[in-house]
């Protein structure tokens, strides 16, 4: 653990934020689906054991945005549409929202919704792009990337009163909330991650989502372009507000490609 890591395990603790744990299902789903050797049909029957995520992997499944023609009938198919990383991501969503159920529903279902569709527009602008190979590990980015914001309003109810959370103002109440401690939504959100074992470029992107790298850099981090997706993913989803999708703008231009008539598309 290096300095920087334990001054942010320090500011969580003292800000009374509670890290949830991961359950030992979904430890051997990611264990399973982290080696290479492993077969879809290990990750399916993986999946099978959780009714939670089962039902998720499903409703994703048929997303006409992964190509959906008719309903998938098996755990299996639904796996092998999505993919390791995919079911990984649904799978890590759906546990952590299973640990956050003393947030109002609406408010968890205002936040979830809001980061499955900023995952879908990453994932779908990243197969667009020049970086086609890291469309996966965006979605994985897009639908964990405000989920610091469910557990500072854990610790801070009270906010709720004067701020109503719905799907489309998302991005707004993050802002809002980073105000209430020391530690910003970005960097708790980025700590489960890692403390969920996710890989640790989407860990990174998760803490960067709201810091724009420099256009100019030669060769980017694959979490920095991580966070550009998600950024994009943002925008398209109509979360991001445009003074800082005008920061994120000119590195997504040079650094991901995307073309105009995708990026801008209705």
């Amino acid at each position: 653990m290096t300095p920087t890591d334990e001054s942010l395990v320090d500011a969580i603790l003292a800000s009374g934020i509670t890290l949830p744990a991961p359950d030992p299902q979904l430890l051997e789903l990611m264990r399973i689906a982290g080696n290479e050797d492993s077969g879809l049909d290990e990750v399916a029957a993986a999946v099978s054991r959780t009714p939670a995520t089962t039902g998720a992997v499903f409703r994703v499944a048929a997303s006409p945005v992964f190509g959906q023609i008719r309903p998938k009938k098996t755990v299996l198919e639904a796996v092998v549409l999505l993919g390791k990383t995919k079911v990984l991501a649904i799978a890590s969503s759906t546990g952590l929202r299973a640990k956050l159920s003393d947030v109002p529903p609406r408010v968890i279902g205002a936040i979830w919704d809001a980061c499955f569709e900023v995952a879908q527009e990453s994932w779908g602008l990243m197969h667009a792009s020049c970086q086609p190979t890291l469309a996966d590990d965006a979605f994985l980015a897009g639908l964990m990337h405000d989920v610091g914001i469910a557990l500072i309003l854990r610790r801070n109810p009270e906010f709720l009163r004067d701020f109503e959370i719905e799907a489309g103002n998302v991005d707004e109440a993050g802002l809002h909330v980073d105000g209430l401690i020391e530690v910003n939504h970005a960097a708790i959100g980025a700590h489960v991650a890692r403390n969920w074992k996710l890989p640790e470029a989407v860990c990174d992107a998760i803490a960067l989502h709201h810091t724009p790298p420099s256009p100019d850099l030669e060769i980017p981090s694959g979490a920095q372009l991580l966070s550009a997706a998600v950024a994009a993913g943002r925008r398209r989803a109509g979360t991001i507000r445009p003074e800082e999708w005008a920061c994120w703008a000119p590195f997504v231009e040079r650094h991901l490609k995307i073309p105009d008539d995708i990026l801008n598309g209705g």
